[in-house]
């Protein structure tokens, strides 16, 4: 038995350590001929599968072996629940199926909040934060995330940008004040998200820092959330294009165009005003001096 032990953990390190998706998962399927159940095979060759019903499936026989003696080293067993969870809820929500990625996105939460001491539990707890926002968006349960939101004490980019959504979703186009001042808030997480999700920004580069990356990637998942309705759309357009031209997000080409699209949207005013108040000032001014003024509130 120890022999078959230390085989399947070398075979692991050999998977875990290599750049090759064909190579890990031949060593995955290699380890389960050895143990059908061995749960870090099962998450590996879920991870190199592109199918997402394929991937649910790996997942939830990952799920079903928790409890079997030679599944995994024992004190490893909690974590590696944690990270079939988190990996089943992005499976589920792949496939549009938001009521089974929002179960199992719940019990990442759960483990990850009972378990804040853990540095591996931390970081899963902010990216399920994310999903958990976003599916309730496509849930439209507006009444149900500002109420989260409230309660939530950790504040991101996925808590700004939904309680944004949801306030106006409530309300459309009533509580233009209360959303102008969470669209700033939001724009103080992230200035660039807006940006990546009409377009106006490309992905950034291999070598670019882990906030830009994190902006992107928000972006990504929350994209079409900002179209869900034409009015919406447009004043978000609006607010993004006053902030991007005030702070000269656009070169001289693109912003001939965005201020005939601003005008069109109704903020040429807005712009005249700010761009004779600020002259030389970084985001975080810029931001402040937009909400101080009340723009976008009508």
């Amino acid at each position: 038995m120890t022999n078959k032990r230390d085989r399947i953990e070398k075979l692991l390190s050999m998977a875990w350590n290599t750049n090759s998706t064909a190579r890990a998962l031949a060593i995955a399927n290699q380890i389960l001929e050895i143990n059908p159940d061995n749960i870090e095979a099962l998450i590996l060759k879920a991870d190199n599968t592109e199918n997402h019903n394929e991937r649910a499936e790996i997942l939830l026989h990952a799920v079903s072996s928790l409890d079997k003696p030679e599944s995994c080293n024992p004190d490893d067993r909690d974590l590696l629940a944690l990270v079939i969870n988190q990996r089943l809820a992005y499976a589920f929500y792949a496939m549009n199926r938001y009521d089974e990625s929002f179960a199992y996105c719940e019990a990442a939460l759960k483990f990850a909040a009972e378990n804040e001491a853990d540095p591996d539990a931390e970081s899963n707890l902010e990216e399920m934060k994310r999903l958990y926002y976003r599916i309730l968006i496509e849930r439209q349960e507006w009444q149900k995330i500002l109420a989260e939101t409230m309660r939530d004490e950790e504040h991101s980019l996925a808590w700004a940008y939904s309680r944004l959504i949801a306030a106006w979703m409530i309300a459309p186009g009533k509580a233009q004040s209360v959303c102008a001042n969470m669209f700033w808030d939001a724009l103080m997480f992230g200035p660039d998200v807006p940006f990546y999700v009409l377009g106006y920004l490309e992905e950034p580069e291999d070598d670019s820092g882990p906030v830009e990356q994190e902006e992107f990637d928000f972006a990504l998942m929350y994209y079409d959330a900002f179209s869900i309705t034409e009015e919406f759309f447009d004043w978000f357009s609006r607010g993004t294009i006053l902030f991007g031209l005030l702070s000269n997000r656009f070169d001289a080409k693109e912003r001939e165009y965005m201020l005939d699209v601003i005008d069109t949207l109704g903020g040429y005013e807005e712009y005249e005003k700010m761009s004779k108040i600020l002259v030389e000032a970084d985001d975080a001014a810029i931001i402040e001096a937009l909400a101080a003024n009340k723009c976008l509130a009508n």
